[in-house]
């Protein structure tokens, strides 16, 4: 959640429909673009997510490989090319604490990298995370909780395709994927995240069916050709979330009638977010709010309560023209 985002200068000149589709298209051919067509739609393959049964559902923890599908822009941004991540018996993200029986947040059970979950024996799928540098996200901050319960409850389908803004440790990439998703693009402004979001993806067994890009990749409309992620969901603060270039690489990546989960908010600024993502149906049935004090482990990890947050939800209508030079206008602001 902890996001900040770069927003381009330029001046407010309206980029037409026809150069939008250009760069859209560059975006998508470029050398370093090589994930538009490893996540391109795929209507003949049948994905299937891990069932659960009576019995314990496992997870086979994978050793880093020193590989990366990072692109070459990323892997040259970082700040950095020391120990990003280390595992812990009870450390997991950026210094949170959680349970050494794990953290269960809805239908996950969540663990530090280095715990031992040999003694549960129980229907919840079990998530690994590394102590990671800008790793951020195990589910003792409200809103990772309030996004997780989501994606168990409501967000997943088979199948289902999800684009994870502001992925800090890929947290919910990994629940996404645990619950069905055939894949996931994660995206963070931080380098170092992208690394950890990866390194969690191979440690819970999820290597090739997520990949990670900095948010300067990202174009409108360049993500899942040729029509959207089925999921979108950004747990970021509110003064990311109401930028125009990011509204624009939001909602143009997100199917039409595909779920936009946002997260990050407080209570009082949901109104603000309905005037500033036009074009959705807002599902008031999965609005939700949760405070520190109802959230295990966030006063303990965070020394203080961090107070009431929010989760809003919308359905995305089907774009029409004006919808399309709205977005193009926002491209560039």
């Amino acid at each position: 959640m902890m996001f900040s985002h770069s927003v381009c200068n330029s001046s407010h000149i309206m980029l037409s429909i026809p150069l939008l589709a250009i760069c859209c298209l560059l975006s998508t051919i470029g050398e370093q673009h090589h994930y538009t067509d490893a996540f391109s739609i795929d209507t003949t393959t049948q994905y299937v997510h891990h069932a659960i049964t009576k019995k314990r559902f496992t997870v086979h923890r994978h050793h880093p490989s020193k590989q990366s599908d990072l692109t070459d822009w990323v892997i040259e941004n970082l700040e950095d090319n020391g120990s990003i991540t280390s595992a812990d018996a009870v450390k997991a993200g950026e210094g949170d604490t959680l349970p050494r029986d794990g953290l269960v947040v809805g239908k996950c059970r969540i663990f530090a990298a280095a715990a031992d979950q040999s003694n549960y024996d129980d229907e919840l799928y079990p998530i690994y995370l590394y102590l990671g540098r800008n790793g951020w996200g195990t589910g003792v901050h409200p809103t990772t909780r309030l996004c997780l319960e989501w994606l168990g409850d409501y967000g997943v389908k088979d199948g289902d395709i999800l684009l994870d803004y502001g992925c800090g440790s890929g947290i919910l990439s990994i629940a996404a994927l645990h619950f069905g998703a055939s894949r996931c693009i994660g995206v963070d402004v931080e380098a170092e995240a992208l690394v950890t979001a990866e390194r969690n993806m191979e440690l819970n067994g999820w290597a090739g069916r997520f990949q990670g890009l900095h948010t300067r990749e990202v174009l409108p409309y360049g993500l899942f050709p040729p029509r959207g992620a089925s999921l979108c969901i950004a747990n970021i603060l509110i003064g990311q979330l109401v930028r125009p270039s990011m509204v624009a690489a939001l909602v143009t990546n997100l199917e039409d009638g595909g779920l936009l989960c946002l997260s990050g908010i407080r209570p009082g600024e949901v109104d603000s977010l309905k005037e500033t993502y036009t074009g959705f149906e807002w599902l008031d049935d999965q609005y939700a709010e949760l405070s520190a004090s109802e959230t295990t482990n966030s006063i303990e990890s965070y020394g203080f309560d961090c107070g009431r947050w929010a989760r809003l939800v919308g359905r995305k209508m089907a774009e029409n023209d004006s919808f399309i030079q709205q977005m193009s206008e926002l491209a560039v602001s």
